[in-house]
């Protein structure tokens, strides 16, 4: 299975936990697709999560850290470890997270180390240099360092764009540049903007 990334809204992802009328009927439609392509390519057991996502989703059969997992949040089965990304060594291996990086380094989940959200810049290069690949997506103008590393270097990236253009409704946009002036909340509730970063193949 490739991803496919022009979704039309019949192929979103809509399910009752937190993904209705948000970015996440986007989000989890692609990284489900990318995470059965890791699959069906024998890659089931060098898949790492950043972020306790898609284990709430039927997802959960691979190693995910989270930083700030803590029961009842850690899902009903699969393997959640309390590690900072900063900490974990990503070598070979293949590397998801849906809307998590642009938290790292910030004060939400009252981060007590926050340093204004460098620490995703930190996250995003450490997984650079040494993941086979990563499928990572994130909504603009939640965390500045971030938006500006990549913006900086998007030449080191495989990155694609979706839009928001009603409250279910989103506009793949490719590599438009466009897609970085979006605002949470702005003018629909919650992300108005997702960047996905790949790496290149």
């Amino acid at each position: 299975m490739t991803v496919k990334y022009d979704l039309k809204p019949s192929e979103y992802f809509i399910d009752p936990v937190n993904s209705q009328d948000n970015e996440r009927i986007v989000e989890l439609k692609i990284s489900m697709d990318y995470y059965e392509q890791l699959w069906g390519e024998g890659k089931k057991n060098s898949i790492v999560e950043i972020g306790n996502v898609l284990g709430f989703y039927g997802y959960c059969e691979h190693e995910c850290i989270d930083k700030f997992a803590s029961l009842p949040d850690i899902s009903p089965a699969g393997e959640v470890k309390n590690i900072d990304a900063l900490d974990f060594d990503f070598t070979n291996r293949d590397v998801i997270s849906v809307s998590t990086i642009e938290h790292i380094g910030t004060t939400d989940y009252n981060n007590p180390t926050a340093n204004e959200g460098e620490d995703a810049v930190k996250v995003l290069q450490k997984i650079e240099k040494e993941s086979n690949s990563y499928f990572l997506t994130f909504g603009p103008n939640y965390n500045k360092p971030l938006d500006e590393y990549v913006k900086n270097n998007l030449n080191n990236f495989d990155w694609h764009g979706w839009v928001r253009t009603g409250r279910e409704l989103w506009d793949y946009t490719a590599q438009d540049m466009n897609v970085w002036e979006q605002v949470t909340d702005e003018p629909f509730p919650f992300a108005n903007g997702i960047i996905l970063l790949r790496s290149k193949t």
